[in-house]
């Protein structure tokens, strides 16, 4: 019999979960994301969306996984390495501190079913906006909290949270989750 870690299994749960719903690619489409694009992809966990995105943007585009979790951070770059993924670049940080990026680096910041982790959330929201150049993308799609699982953000606050730092923010629930869309 095999034994896995409580992360392991939950990680496997979100996986099948995903593999349900939209592609990872369908998602980042209706996120925008295209060729030639700098992006961060904050809240990175294994890599699950940065490879795909990787794949999309090309060799004449960029991806920042962000990741505060070193050893999540680790795993991103050893897959990266083993797939000859050239145009990741690891980030060992949250979203609070995205100091390694310039300002107005980006054409998108993205966060997915990760923006109820970050430990500060206006101040992720601040360094998200930071890194985006003007007219570029802030995307953050977060799994809505349920009454049974209270994993995910509560719509009502998420909708508190981005509205106070964008105003305009182009909000909606999709699918069990809660979408931001936002030109910077």
């Amino acid at each position: 019999m095999t034994t896995h870690s409580h992360e392991e299994m939950w990680r496997s749960l979100w996986d099948a979960v995903r593999r349900r719903r939209a592609s990872p690619e369908s998602i980042l489409a209706e996120a925008g994301l295209q060729k030639g694009m700098k992006v961060a992809d904050v809240g990175a966990g294994f890599g699950y969306f940065s490879f795909p995105t990787a794949e999309i943007v090309g060799e004449e585009g960029l991806v920042y996984a962000v990741e505060p979790d070193a050893r999540r951070a680790r795993e991103i770059s050893k897959k990266a390495d083993e797939r000859g993924v050239k145009n990741i670049r690891v980030l060992v940080t949250g979203a609070e501190d995205l100091g390694a990026i310039a300002a107005g680096e980006l054409d998108m910041a993205m966060s997915f079913s990760s923006f109820h982790h970050f430990v500060s959330q206006e101040k992720g929201l601040r360094e998200m906006r930071r890194v985006v150049r003007p007219g570029g993308l802030v995307y953050i799609r977060d799994m809505e909290r349920g009454r049974i699982l209270k994993h995910g953000s509560a719509p009502a606050e998420f909708r508190r949270l981005l509205l106070g730092e964008f105003p305009d923010a182009g909000i909606a629930d999709a699918d069990g989750s809660i979408v931001a869309k936002v030109k910077v």
